[in-house]
């Protein structure tokens, strides 16, 4: 299991490619597009108070490196 701060510039720049990407369906709930993200990257968020407070975790480490290469 790895786990990724949106504070960590490759990590950051990675993200905001996919996103980037990756399209927001008209009238589609935060949860579903968070549902949709789950399997489209295979990675999920976890949310904690604070000032380092979301985090990626990609289950798989193969699943972190295919992301990393692919979008950064």
């Amino acid at each position: 299991m790895i786990r990724v701060s949106i504070l960590d510039d490759a990590f950051n720049r990675a993200y905001w490619n996919a996103k980037r990407t990756f399209p927001v369906h008209k009238l589609e709930l935060p949860r579903q597009y968070g549902q949709r993200w789950r399997e489209a990257f295979k990675c999920r968020v976890e949310y904690h108070n604070g000032v380092d407070s979301v985090h990626y975790i990609f289950d798989n480490d193969e699943d972190y490196t295919y992301f990393m290469l692919k979008w950064s």
